[in-house]
């Protein structure tokens, strides 16, 4: 070719999968053109805005050339109309943004190849994920055909990176999830190999038990899929309510011993005794207070990161992960609501104290409250390093409990000079409702229905932190007037 003639990279015209060409690339059809746009689609030089192929262009080695003929275009965000072309070689070794934005530009079937052509992709992606204001910057730059494509031959993808809103995560997910359970289910009936069948089988049982937490579509409040991950104990997250549209969020941080296999619907099914407990509440409440009348909860059951067992709760290296995992969830929350930001809490038990103090300590981001139940401390020293707004952070402790106190990882967040609130689990008789609340017994007895413990947690995640009973004679005060002091 000559000096001025280039290669255009394109998707054919009549939806041939360009793999199936002869001597073509997975990836790429290319054809030989002269270096005058008018010679591409007939005469008519393509936009920077086209959304038809062409849509990379490289010179005859492969390199970029220019922003001719890009398929789709970012339009928000900042975002530069005219993104780089790269050749297949290259595109293998981006990460983060600048990945997504080439992966956004793929028809499906390119995509779908290009995946399964490198597995290892979206989960060294999600490993290292771009900052969750970049993801919502990034998803809001595309057209509705790109976010389907991406929707549908990267579901993984999609339903696990913090920033793309809940509900589009939830159908991808979901996706995933049926995918995932199909093959699993091949392998282990097909393998040859024991380990990879036996690998198969307990992934299978994990993804079953998710299923099973996600409950039907007649459940109330519905239940959507924010996060899965069947890899080691697993990760998978389950929301309770309209992420979108809550005006509050719970999170609900569970500690040592919990798994995907053993423990998501027991998790699920408290985070689901705190929702019922919240929409009690606001109802109540609502009866004196009109302004929180229409108001709504969603409470996520977050098991996203792995928690220890009896050989390694001695160390915090998953409470690190945990931190780190558990601020991107906050952070893609906070990201996808910008504009709409609800009331943001963290109910925490166990080692998840832990990971949840780190996160609120070492991260620039606010919640508006913080609850800490059996925890075993961090290195904070006191609510005044935290970043939870009006210094809104109770503590927990339940009799014959033997972990708090312990201040095990650093300092007792129950100690008086901490400076949290002190929430009582020991029981008694409501006096608002009248109520007799169940005191919480043991380390693993806070989240029981009915009890004190539930009823204050509840109350503390929809900011009614006034009600919330310490076990002093000043709770006999804490009645509904007390909120129109």
């Amino acid at each position: 070719m000559g000096e001025n003639s280039y290669s255009v990279v394109s998707e054919v015209a009549t939806g041939t999968d360009p793999a199936s060409m002869p001597g073509v690339t997975p990836l790429f059809l290319v054809s030989n053109i002269s270096s005058d746009s008018s010679a591409v689609h007939g005469g008519a030089a393509p936009s920077a805005s086209a959304a038809i192929p062409p849509y990379l262009l490289a010179d005859a080695g492969g390199a970029p050339v220019g922003d001719l003929g890009i398929r789709r275009t970012a339009t928000t965000a900042g975002l530069s109309a005219a993104v780089p072309a790269v050749s297949m070689a290259e595109l293998t070794t981006l990460r983060s943004v600048p990945l997504l934005r080439q992966l956004g530009y793929l028809p499906e079937r390119t995509l779908s190849s290009f995946l399964s052509a490198h597995p290892a992709i979206v989960p060294e992606l999600l490993a290292a994920p771009p900052a969750a204001t970049e993801v919502t910057g990034w998803w809001a730059s595309l057209d509705s055909a790109a976010t389907a494509t991406l929707a549908e031959a990267a579901p993984q993808l999609v339903g696990n990176l913090e920033g793309i809103p809940a509900s589009v995560r939830n159908e991808a997910n979901r996706r995933w999830l049926n995918q995932s359970i199909t093959s699993r289910e091949d392998t282990a009936a097909t393998s040859d190999s024991r380990t990879l069948a036996a690998q198969a089988e307990r992934e299978l049982h994990m993804l079953g038990e998710v299923e099973d937490a996600l409950g039907t579509q007649k459940s109330v409040p519905a239940r959507s899929l924010l996060s899965v991950d069947p890899e080691g104990q697993g990760r998978a997250a389950v929301v309770l309510g309209d992420l979108a549209e809550a005006d509050y969020v719970t999170f609900l941080v569970p500690g040592m011993f919990f798994t995907i296999d053993g423990q998501i619907n027991d998790w699920t099914d408290d985070a689901a005794r705190i929702y019922d407990e919240q929409v009690s509440w606001l109802n109540l409440i609502s009866e004196t207070d009109s302004e929180e009348a229409a108001k709504t909860v969603a409470v996520i059951a977050w098991m996203g990161y792995e928690t220890p067992n009896l050989t390694n709760i001695g160390s915090l290296d998953l409470a690190e992960k945990g931190r780190d995992a558990l601020a991107g969830a906050i952070q893609g929350l906070l990201a996808e609501r910008s504009s709409d930001e609800p009331y943001v809490s963290v109910v925490a038990h166990s080692y998840g104290t832990t990971a949840a103090l780190m996160a609120v300590t070492e991260y620039d981001f606010s919640i508006d409250a913080l609850a800490l139940v059996g925890s075993p401390g961090s290195a904070a020293q006191s609510v005044d390093e935290l970043h939870v707004r009006d210094g809104n952070v109770f503590v927990g402790e339940a009799a014959w409990d033997p972990v708090p106190n312990t201040a095990f990882f650093g300092s007792d967040p129950g100690s008086e000079s901490f400076g949290a609130h002190q929430m009582n689990v020991g029981g008694g008789v409501d006096l608002i409702t009248n109520e007799v609340l169940a005191a919480s017994i043991g380390h693993n007895g806070y989240f029981g229905a009915g009890s004190e413990s539930v009823r204050n947690l509840a109350l503390i995640g929809i900011g009614q932190t006034e009600l919330v009973t310490e076990g002093s004679a000043d709770d006999k005060e804490k009645t509904l007037a007390l909120l129109h002091r």
